[in-house]
């Protein structure tokens, strides 16, 4: 038997959702500022039988090169995060409350199964028939086209400002169009 969800328990999925995203912003700033450099050389995460100490990040962080690898790859295992679950909670709900076709019908809707999808396969994009179908897919001022097919474009074709606006319109959509 398929469990019930409610609208609210979506919304609440959301926050979660959200509330994540901004806690790894913070991480991030505080990698980033080096505020945190000293801090983590003497904490650890102990979880059952384990304790993971952060001599590891320490380092990583001290080196320019690799902090910066390490910050783009955290950033970019947020933005998939926010967006990869999100579209995956509201396609859920969608589906087991028979409004797939309000969903589906959103000017963000290929935009943003397209985007879950490159953010889900290490950033490249990889078109199937079905996608290149559907190609161009504009959103705002970003366009996927088959130009991008097997090609991982740079963070400024959808960054940290994107994820958050295309995060916008998937919880004005769940609190204001659906039931």
């Amino acid at each position: 038997m398929t469990e019930k969800i409610t609208k609210q328990q979506l919304i609440n999925q959301l926050e979660h959702t959200k509330n994540n995203y901004i806690l790894g912003l913070a991480a991030f700033s505080m990698f980033d500022s080096g505020l945190s450099d000293q801090q983590l050389a003497h904490h650890a995460a102990a979880f059952g039988r384990y304790t993971v100490t952060f001599d590891q990040v320490v380092i990583l962080l001290q080196n320019p090169n690799d902090r910066e690898i390490a910050l783009r790859e955290f950033g970019k295992m947020l933005m998939r995060t926010l967006i990869k679950e999100s579209f995956e909670h509201i396609k859920d709900y969608c589906e087991k409350t028979d409004q797939y076709p309000p969903f589906k019908a959103q000017s963000w809707y290929e935009f943003g199964r397209m985007i879950r999808n490159f953010l889900s396969h290490n950033c490249k994009f990889e078109f199937n028939k079905y996608d290149k179908d559907r190609l161009p897919i504009t959103w705002r001022e970003k366009s996927i086209t088959i130009d991008l097919d097997d090609k991982s474009p740079d963070m400024s074709f959808f960054s940290y400002v994107e994820t958050w606006e295309l995060f916008k319109e998937f919880t004005n959509f769940v609190e204001n169009e659906l039931k």
